[in-house]
């Protein structure tokens, strides 16, 4: 579905992405993870078409999307949540979601429906992350973008969102998650790339990510590294 190929990107003479290429398929759930600076959010911003890289291909479903406005490619079924939550605060819950949806069912699924005529900006953190979320699903899309969902969750919060998620990934829908939770993305995804200095230094199993040597230098340092 997804296939990025020797992606680059320079703000000055900071190199943030450096011949990055992965590929996402049909229904698959993929992480990205990595230290801060690594560049993944930057990674989403090319993507999603908030940044155009230096060099490199990108195709969603064989189309090419370099350079395309972020409203186009949403319309070709790539949408994206982002890191700082994006509603309209001086809108009902309600109201926000029939910006792009008629179909208010989403809040009951979101446990959004007792507060539909509530502004925006009377919601917790957590409920503000369940209406971003709802706003980008009810586009519906083929692939959603997740950058750091569960930030600034409680524990329950986060669950509830992760289950949200899950049903989401039941109905077809690729997803990429870019997160610092690892329990939580763990449970999600089914394949992880780690991003370090804007390279990939690992692209495979949740499971052989925790043991990788070259993942554990990235986050820790060298000397939690295994012999």
């Amino acid at each position: 579905m997804l296939e990025v190929n020797g992606v680059s990107k320079k703000f000055g003479e900071l190199t943030v992405l450096q011949n990055v290429a992965f590929k996402v398929n049909k229904g698959e759930k993929l992480g990205i993870i990595g230290p801060n600076g690594a560049g993944k959010t930057t990674l989403f911003n090319i993507i999603s078409g908030f940044l155009k890289p230096d060099s490199g291909s990108i195709r969603f479903n064989g189309k090419n999307i370099i350079g395309k406005k972020p409203n186009y490619i949403a319309k070709l079924g790539l949408v994206r949540t982002f890191q700082i939550i994006k509603v309209f605060e001086n809108m009902t819950v309600q109201e926000n979601l029939l910006t792009v949806s008629d179909d208010l069912s989403l809040l009951r699924d979101f446990g959004l429906w007792d507060k539909r005529f509530e502004p925006a900006s009377n919601l917790s953190h957590g409920e503000l992350r369940k209406l971003s979320l709802a706003l980008a699903i009810s586009t519906k899309p083929k692939m959603l973008l997740l950058d750091e969902p569960f930030s600034g969750l409680t524990m329950n919060e986060a669950h509830e969102l992760a289950d949200i998620i899950s049903c989401t990934m039941s109905n077809g829908c690729s997803i990429v998650i870019i997160e610092h939770r690892l329990n939580e993305l763990f449970n999600l995804a089914e394949r992880v790339i780690v991003l370090n200095s804007g390279k990939i230094i690992f692209n495979g199993s949740p499971e052989d990510a925790v043991r990788d040597n070259t993942v554990i230098e990235a986050y820790l340092g060298k000397k939690y590294a295994r012999n």
